[in-house]
């Protein structure tokens, strides 16, 4: 089995994927911007880099031999962390002889304006042309980011949401799942994007969600401004020919908030489906 390095090690996808690879069989070696405390797997080779800066990279792929590219800044800097940050990988990945690197994507970034969006398609293009093999795996939204995004909306007795946002959320375990199979495929270009299990409409997650945490909101339907929400609304980000995952959102609800979510969550969307 061979040397893994995974970027973002510490995130929420690094911490869903290290375990599987390890019982894979596979040497872990996690590069992050923190050093965990002492809760830290010894089982992983933790080490501090930063993408933003280049500090550490060159040691963080030393004697590696797949790169599993799943550090971004969604809310930071992301020209410098997710372009620039993915080109000082690529040029240390290819002094050291990295033989495949393994970049997670975003499903339907060639289709918006939004500028996050946009840099993880040109990061995308300078890892195709860095001359490294490599896979690229565009995956849709985790039911995580769903959960937080809801969080953040219902914060106070009257919610605003767009009920229109067409998602197609899926779970970060089969996310991790697939790129442990693409370690064993080796180098595979560009591969299938891959989707939760069903399509749904924000207003039907918004509902199940409420449900699932016996939350009352009086809730304001409005469409939001922006091109990200514009290409949640189109739909962009939803793989309808290639439903990949098993786990539905209730089912996650239920995992998370206790299992009577699915029956609240059942009852108050009706089984309503995008």
């Amino acid at each position: 089995m061979g040397r893994i390095l995974v970027t973002g090690g510490r995130g929420v996808l690094g911490s869903a994927l290290i375990p599987r690879l390890i019982a894979a069989g596979h040497t872990v070696r996690s590069a992050s911007r923190s050093l965990p405390g002492r809760e830290a797997d010894t089982r992983v080779e933790w080490m501090r880099a930063d993408l933003a800066t280049g500090e550490g990279l060159t040691e963080a792929v030393e004697g590696i031999d797949t790169i599993i590219h799943a550090a971004s800044a969604g809310l930071g800097d992301s020209y410098a962390t997710d372009v620039e940050g993915t080109q000082r990988l690529l040029d240390a990945a290819k002094a050291a002889s990295v033989k495949h690197l393994i970049y997670v994507s975003i499903v339907g970034i060639d289709q918006s304006e939004f500028k996050y969006y946009k840099h993880k398609f040109e990061a995308e293009k300078r890892i195709e042309a860095a001359g490294i093999p490599y896979s690229i795996l565009r995956a849709p939204q985790f039911h995580y980011l769903i959960n937080i995004i809801l969080k953040r909306l219902t914060k106070y007795p009257i919610a605003f949401v767009d009920p229109s946002w067409k998602l197609q959320p899926i779970d970060v375990s089969e996310v991790a799942e697939q790129l442990v199979e693409m370690v064993e495929a080796g180098p595979s270009g560009r591969v299938p994007d891959i989707g939760g299990p069903e399509i749904r409409m924000m207003g039907d997650l918004t509902r199940a969600w409420l449900a699932a945490r016996g939350m009352k909101r009086l809730i304001i339907p409005i469409p939001f401004p922006g091109s990200l929400w514009a290409s949640f609304r189109r739909g962009v980000t939803t793989v309808p020919d290639n439903p990949y995952g098993k786990i539905t959102w209730e089912q996650w609800l239920a995992a998370e908030y206790g299992g009577q979510s699915t029956i609240r969550a059942r009852q108050a969307q009706g089984g309503s489906r995008a």
